[in-house]
């Protein structure tokens, strides 16, 4: 599956929701030339779900998948949860007002390749978030970005 070439602003949680249901598994994903535009503003108090809880975000298996699912999930860009095979290129991510939170967030991922990310200035180290992923190739400066969890 590609998703190339599109300009996303003012989302409310859900700018890009690849989801399957009864378990399925997403495979070889690739997302290039993405511009988004977050809104931002989450907070501590209303982000339910921190980096250090990854653990505890629940799986739901069996509920048709829809963004209001988990409420506020622990990225305000990328959540990316049970694939295998992602690679993202020349992806730039914006904040109209500032979040706690990091950027991406993957979590139990295979074969993650990241090239030309591009986050505002002022969000750099620990914007891209590891649990027990596999990050297989990365720029030098993404490489900067990420910090793994348990």
């Amino acid at each position: 599956m590609t998703i190339d070439n599109i300009r996303i602003k003012d989302t409310f949680r859900s700018a890009i929701a690849i989801e399957s249901v009864d378990g399925a598994e997403i495979e070889n994903v690739k997302l290039e030339n993405i511009e988004i535009v977050c809104p931002g503003r989450a907070t501590r108090g209303m982000a339910y779900m921190s980096v250090s809880r990854l653990k505890d975000v629940p799986e739901n298996e069996k509920g048709y998948p829809e963004f209001t699912m988990f409420e506020e999930l622990p990225s305000w860009g990328f959540y990316v949860r049970h694939v295998k095979g992602i690679q993202m290129h020349n992806v730039k991510l914006r904040l109209q007002e500032d979040d706690f939170r990091p950027a991406f967030v993957f979590d139990r991922v295979s074969d993650v390749r990241l090239s030309d990310i591009s986050l505002p200035e002022n969000k750099k180290a620990g914007q891209v978030v590891l649990r027990q992923t596999s990050l297989q190739s990365a720029d030098n400066a993404v490489k900067e970005y990420v910090r793994e969890v348990e």
